[in-house]
């Protein structure tokens, strides 16, 4: 029996899985890599004082340990090396949930259009009066919820190719694979590991399990696999396959070559060919577990977009303001601006994630009328907007700036975008936090 866990990282995740462990009555030791952050949780009772704080994991606490969890933010190498040392196991907080989840499991990943996703299907399974639980990369963890949860329950969890890293029996019911696009290249070095890092959400799936996948992405609709079940959604299925394609505004579902259902989206709210794809993977996702049609349409035509993905915040005059600030890769980048039939004055940059933007630079659509760059990439995006002789571009310290010259510039009907196509971290601690800046923004030029 296991009775003594280190957690490694503790945000969010750590925290969960720290009070889980303490409220089952086992001994818990934390390490954080920020100074002095697990005698604050403790002082501030967000974890309980029975847990010891660890400045460095020495011979003697290895040697009792029978379990490390790391939280999905930790790299997680040496800490597998430690464990491959000593005989631990080293899991991380997805694994660990898992391992204590009695309950069905739909998971959803992909580069983008994720945490959009989940939050469709669990709104759908809800709306069929499943008791259903959104948890994951989408914002609350896993580990938090399982004290509430019962065998009939559902878990929704968008996962991330950082909490695939590390998992070793974990086996959803359903897989929902969006698509794949680079991202992360500054941890992963090439697009093989990501999408190797990717593909472990299939590492356990048997007979029993369903994997609907992106028929239209050239990567995803190549990961079928004769272990388990695949259904597709797309323009239009492979042939002799079983799934949904999209067609005069209607998701239509398909069963050996026959039409059985359709799903109209006349109605649905966000906009964007990218959600139209988020849907019909929710929509199939929920078809595995016997969704009506019915209840899918009209939880569809319910769902309002969540924060910081393509939002709506309001209109001066000639400029309508739209923040993106999840876009944090280039192709969620590019994906928003084919949203858009308008002027577009782009406002993007932030922290490196080992892109390259001249590939973004030959893709950028005529919509884009200027890009105001800013923050730790600025230099480098503007040196690749010059390698393929894109002008249109301005460079700034700080996204404050970026936004004043921007709206100084419009001289006639135009949407200001933030989506960076670049992580928050140079700047700001998260992307919600440079989505609630640039609303922020908006709010004040607005008075």
């Amino acid at each position: 029996m296991q009775n003594n866990y280190l957690v490694v990282g503790v945000a969010r995740s750590g925290i969960a899985v720290v009070n889980y462990l303490v409220e089952n009555n086992k001994n818990v030791w934390a390490f954080d890599a920020k100074k002095g952050l697990v005698k604050d949780l403790i002082k501030n009772k967000i974890i309980p004082e029975s847990v010891n704080p660890v400045k460095k994991v020495c011979k003697k606490l290895a040697l009792i340990l029978d379990c490390i969890v790391i939280s999905p933010g930790v790299e997680p190498e040496f800490w597998q090396q430690l464990g491959e040392k000593y005989n631990i196991p080293v899991i991380g907080e997805l694994e660990f949930a898992y391992n204590n989840c009695s309950c069905e499991l739909f998971a959803i990943t992909g580069t983008n259009g994720k945490t959009t996703t989940t939050l469709m299907l669990n709104k759908i399974l809800s709306d069929a009066e499943k008791t259903s639980y959104c948890v994951g990369n989408v914002g609350k963890s896993f580990t938090s919820v399982l004290k509430n949860i019962r065998k009939t329950d559902n878990i929704v969890c968008e996962v991330s190719s950082f909490q695939l890293e590390t998992i070793d029996k974990f086996k959803p019911k359903v897989v929902g694979f969006l698509n794949i696009a680079p991202d992360h290249l500054d941890r992963y070095k090439t697009m093989d590991n990501y999408i190797n890092a990717k593909k472990n959400i299939f590492k356990n799936l048997d007979e029993q399990c369903v994997a609907v996948l992106n028929a239209d992405d050239k990567i995803v609709s190549k990961l079928g696999n004769t272990h388990f079940n695949c259904l597709y959604f797309g323009k239009k299925l492979p042939p002799k396959t079983n799934g949904a394609y999209f067609s005069k505004n209607q998701i239509v579902f398909v069963e050996n070559d026959k039409k059985v259902g359709v799903v109209d989206l006349k109605n649905f709210k966000l906009c964007g060919k990218h959600n139209i794809y988020n849907a019909m993977c929710a929509s199939v996702m929920a078809r595995v577990c016997g969704i009506d049609f019915e209840v899918i349409q009209k939880s569809l035509e319910e769902f309002t977009a969540p924060s910081h993905r393509l939002e709506y915040v309001g209109k001066l005059g000639r400029i309508k303001f739209y923040n993106d600030s999840k876009a944090t890769n280039i192709a969620s980048c590019l994906t928003a601006l084919s949203s858009f039939k308008e002027n577009v004055f782009l406002i993007m940059g932030g922290s490196d994630k080992g892109e390259n933007f001249a590939k973004f630079f030959e893709k950028v659509p005529k919509c884009v009328k200027h890009i105001f760059v800013f923050g730790a990439t600025a230099k480098k995006i503007y040196q690749h907007a010059n390698l393929v002789n894109f002008e249109n571009i301005s460079r700034f310290e700080n996204i404050e700036d970026a936004f004043d010259d921007a709206v100084k510039k419009v001289e006639e009907d135009t949407v200001i975008l933030l989506s960076p196509a670049c992580a928050s971290f140079d700047q700001f601690i998260n992307y919600e936090q440079r989505g609630d800046y640039f609303k922020f923004l908006v709010k004040e030029l607005m008075k």
